[in-house]
């Protein structure tokens, strides 16, 4: 320990060099990933809340995971019912709204019953308590709209007010409204309350394998996989976290390489210490401490500008990192280092002291 906290200090501008490198690694992959969580928070948070909540939805099997596509049948309700009495209706509608100015907006219309756990929390306003009235997605304030104003949505032409707003409930990039039965039925053109999806609670595999053997045209998902048939989802995660992939595998590489070159040039030392009697799981930890302390202080600092930058960003880009994905990627990225270095300590082990010594290539 007081060999490798000396050197580091004796070369400092050496380590410097290998602690910025690492620095701007785990600062990029800090921010992607960011990027990633606050893209799939601004295109799915409506759904991914459910989850809390519940387990699984029943849609239309031809709607390919796309819950704007799916039409539950009022058959394969009944079958649902007749199995589950905890299942809840779910209703969405992408369209867009027009306020006084005629600014047009694009929304996501959303249904659930307003006394079941599905309803989003009120953060601001109060619920819907009447026909016409919405509760909406906080976000939609960016668009101007503030608790009591008015709007006409689309569809029925009708004119709306927003009865209070709610947090993360965004679906497709836009902001969910949440509405009532009463305008729900005059959305469907009917009588009856048409489902997107039919929401489940954790049920079991035998319940789950029952209603997919007895409904005609729907099956039944979990709500994570229905998250693939959101436009776009797939894609963004998918590009995002293989770019966070390949950037740990450069990580690795880097520090491989500049930890080699280092120990390179000190197998004479090695080689030295070895025939004084060094232990070669001393100079082990000799090493290993020191890709302990770059790293630590490098991705400590990575996460500090992290926070930093996203302070800085504005308010309309989707951003998100929670603290424990800070932990998880810091330690993975710390892991990555030490892996990096493990080059270095099988060349420490087969140095020889005499070849060392006189000058031989180990």
């Amino acid at each position: 320990m007081f060999l490798a906290i000396r050197e580091l200090l004796y070369f400092k501008l050496r380590y410097m060099m290998v602690a910025l490198i690492i620095f701007l690694l785990s600062f990029l992959v800090l921010f992607v990933s960011g990027l990633a969580q606050g893209l799939a928070d601004d295109n799915a948070s409506s759904i991914i809340n459910m989850d809390e909540e519940a387990e699984y939805f029943v849609i239309d099997e031809e709607a390919e995971l796309q819950l704007t596509r799916s039409l539950v049948t009022d058959e394969d309700q009944q079958t649902v019912d007749d199995t589950l009495e905890e299942a809840q209706i779910l209703g969405i509608h992408q369209g867009t709204i027009q306020d006084e100015t005629e600014t047009i907006t694009d929304v996501a219309k959303f249904y659930v019953d307003h006394d079941s756990a599905l309803f989003p929390e009120v953060v601001e306003g109060q619920r819907p308590a009447e026909q016409g009235e919405v509760l909406a997605d906080i976000s939609i304030q960016e668009e101007g709209y503030s608790v009591g104003d008015e709007f006409q949505e689309d569809t029925t032409e009708e004119i709306f007010s927003i009865s209070g707003f709610t947090n993360d409930q965004r679906y497709s990039h836009t902001p969910v409204l949440y509405m009532t039965e009463d305008d729900w039925l005059d959305l469907s053109g009917g009588d009856e309350l048409l489902a997107s999806a039919l929401v489940l609670p954790d049920t079991g595999d035998d319940v789950v394998n029952t209603l997919n053997n007895e409904m005609d045209d729907a099956e039944v998902v979990t709500i994570q996989d229905s998250l693939s048939g959101i436009p776009g989802y797939s894609e963004e995660q998918g590009s995002l976290w293989m770019m966070i992939i390949f950037l740990f595998i450069i990580s690795a590489f880097v520090v491989a390489a500049f930890f080699y070159v280092i120990t390179i040039q000190k197998l004479t030392q090695f080689g030295i210490l070895k025939a004084l009697g060094a232990k070669v799981s001393g100079l082990a930890g000799t090493i290993l401490t020191q890709v302990g302390i770059v790293a630590i202080v490098s991705v400590g600092a990575g996460i500090g500008a992290t926070f930093l930058a996203a302070a800085l960003l504005p308010a309309d880009m989707p951003f998100m990192l929670p603290i424990n994905l800070v932990a998880i990627l810091a330690g993975v990225f710390i892991l990555v280092a030490v892996i990096g270095s493990l080059l270095s300590l099988y060349k420490v082990k087969k140095v020889d002291a005499l070849e060392a010594i006189g000058g031989m290539e180990a």
